[in-house]
C-alpha cells in the first residue's frame, strides 16, 4: 500500500516511520516543510518519498501517487495561547487537514487515521471514555474537536474510513522538552531539580505503544468489511504519578537529584486517566510496556546518546 504520513519529523511520527519501514512492505510517503528538521528521521530519508509542504501544491501528491491511506499526525500544539498563536492554531490543526480529507475523498484513498487527544474530553470524569463530556482542556484541544466535526461530515458524505486515536500522554526517548525528557536529561547533567510535591496521576503512555496502536488501526482499516468512523483512546488505562516517576528516574541515575517540595501552581489537573476498553476490543491492542519498562529504555536511550 502507498500511506501517507503527516508529522514524521516529530516525535510520534518518527517512531511510526521507522517501524513502517523497517517491518512493513508499505511505500511511505511524507510531507514536511523545507526547513523542518529532520533529526529524527535522517537515517530513513532515502527509503520514503518525501514532499515539501510549502514547495508544492497539495493535490500535486495524490496526482503522482495513488495513495491507499493517510495518517495524520502533524500538528501545531500551545498548551497556553497568544492572540497571535489563533491564526496559526486554525491553519494547522483544522484547515489543512480537512484539505487532506477532502482531496482523499475525491482521489478515493481508502482510510485517514486522525490523532486526537484525552484533552478534548472532560478531565474530571475519570477514567475518560469515548462517552465522556466533551470538554476542551485549551484552545488547542478546541482546534482538535474542530476538526473532529469536518471528519464527521466526511463520514456521513464519503465512502473514507476514518478513525481518530485521541492519545493520552505519551512519553519516551526524542521528545520535545516535556516532563520527562527534561527530568532524565537534567539528571543525566547532574543538575539537581526541584518540583512540585507530585501527588498528580496521568496515563502516561509509551510511545512505542502509541505505535503499535496506530499498527492495529492501519490493519483494522485494511480489513475491516463495514464502514467506519470511529473514535478511540489510547492510553494504558492505568494512572501514574509524578512521585512515581521521579521515583524512578531517581533510582536510574542512583542519587537523589530531583526532590518534591514546591506548592501547587494554579489550574493543575491532578488526575487523567482513560479507560482503554474500545482500543482493545476494536483494535486488538494491548500496552507492552509498564511505566518502569518504558522509563528505563527512554533513560537509556538518552544516557548513550547523550
Amino acid at each position: 500500500m502507498n500511506i501517507l504520513i503527516t508529522g514524521s519529523t516529530g516525535f510520534i511520527g518518527s517512531y511510526l516511520l521507522e517501524r513502517l519501514v523497517e517491518n512493513s512492505d508499505h511505500n511511505i510517503i511524507i510531507l514536511k516543510r523545507s526547513k523542518s528538521n529532520t533529526f529524527r528521521i535522517d537515517n530513513f530519508l532515502t527509503k520514503v518519498s518525501i514532499y515539501d509542504i510549502d514547495k508544492i501544491k497539495l493535490e500535486n501528491i495524490f496526482q503522482d501517487n495513488s495513495i491507499d491511506g493517510i495518517i495524520h499526525l502533524a500538528t501545531n500544539y500551545i498548551k497556553t495561547h497568544q492572540l497571535k498563536d489563533i491564526s496559526g492554531l486554525i491553519e494547522s490543526n483544522v484547515t489543512f487537514p480537512t484539505q487532506l480529507v477532502e482531496l482523499s475523498v475525491k482521489y478515493k484513498v481508502d482510510f485517514f487515521i486522525n490523532t486526537g487527544t484525552f484533552f478534548e474530553n472532560n478531565l474530571n470524569s475519570n477514567p475518560v471514555t469515548e462517552k465522556s463530556e466533551i470538554k476542551p482542556y485549551n484552545l488547542y484541544a478546541s482546534t482538535k474537536l474542530a476538526f473532529n466535526s469536518m471528519l464527521e461530515f466526511y463520514a456521513n458524505n464519503s465512502s473514507l474510513n476514518i478513525l481518530t486515536l485521541k492519545l493520552a500522554a505519551p512519553y519516551g526517548y526524542n521528545d520535545n522538552l516535556k516532563l520527562v525528557p527534561y527530568l532524565i536529561k537534567s539528571v543525566l547533567n547532574n543538575e539537581k531539580v526541584i518540583l512540585e510535591k507530585g501527588e498528580q496521576e496521568w496515563d502516561f503512555i509509551y510511545v512505542k505503544d502509541v505505535v503499535s496502536a496506530y499498527i492495529k488501526a492501519i490493519d483494522l482499516c485494511i480489513n475491516s468489511k463495514r464502514s467506519i468512523y470511529e473514535e478511540i483512546l489510547v492510553g494504558t488505562g492505568n494512572k501514574t504519578s509524578i512521585k512515581t516517576i521521579v521515583n524512578s528516574i531517581n533510582n536510574l541515575y542512583g542519587k537523589q537529584m530531583i526532590s518534591l517540595e514546591k506548592d501547587y501552581q494554579s489550574n493543575q489537573i491532578f488526575e487523567a486517566y482513560i479507560d482503554n476498553s474500545k482500543a482493545k476490543n476494536m483494535l486488538q491492542w494491548l500496552p507492552q510496556y509498564s511505566i518502569e519498562d518504558g522509563l528505563k529504555e527512554t533513560y537509556n536511550l538518552y544516557k548513550e546518546n547523550r
